[in-house]
């Protein structure tokens, strides 16, 4: 059996209704070991052998996160930044996590249509996150598979449902279940 770990990039889950639903939902899957950043760093302030030792402890590691104009919040940047470090992530020695499966797991409130040219995101999505995912490349390791759901928006002043993203959010749960039974 494989060691999943799930990293939740959400800076707030208090704030959060996609994210925190699918963490929720994910909960019951023991597989799983459920990384909360928001929660273990509220000041920011990243332990980085504590972060370094969970991923060369996990075979599979989920990065859950809500996208943020294009990218991952800011405190995924930070965990990046801190935690992809020389010698670890990459340089000379830096092949502790060579080899190491990936799973992108994020939510967009935006449609997935306003991800081309002309429209209010103006560019496709799989642009955005080549640079986005430069620190996993680095690293070497493998993106295997990628779970994007979109109109992830509860917000009705913004044209959300919460109703809606609640069906979303359990069909998102749904979709990294089937690949984590495919995984193990």
């Amino acid at each position: 059996m494989s060691n999943l770990l799930l990293i939740s990039g959400h800076p707030d889950l208090s704030r959060s209704v996609a994210n925190k639903q699918i963490l929720e939902r994910l909960q019951n899957c023991s597989q799983i070991k459920i990384h909360k950043l928001d929660e273990v760093y509220p000041n920011y302030r990243i332990d980085v052998p504590k972060e370094q030792e969970l991923l060369t402890q996990a075979d599979i590691i989920v990065l859950q996160f809500p996208l943020y104009w294009s990218t991952y919040p800011a405190l995924m940047k930070q965990w990046f930044d801190e935690v992809f470090t020389y010698n670890f992530a990459f340089g000379p020695e830096g092949d502790k996590l060579k080899h190491k499966k990936v799973i992108l797991s994020i939510t967009c409130g935006a449609t997935e249509n306003s991800y081309q040219p002309g429209e209010f995101n103006f560019l496709p999505l799989e642009q955005y996150l080549q640079a986005a995912m430069h620190p996993v490349k680095a690293a070497q390791m493998e993106i295997i598979d990628t779970v994007i759901t979109f109109e992830m928006n509860s917000t009705p002043d913004e044209g959300g449902d919460q109703n809606t993203v609640m069906q979303l959010a359990q069909q998102h749960v749904d979709r990294l279940t089937h690949i984590f039974k495919q995984l193990t």
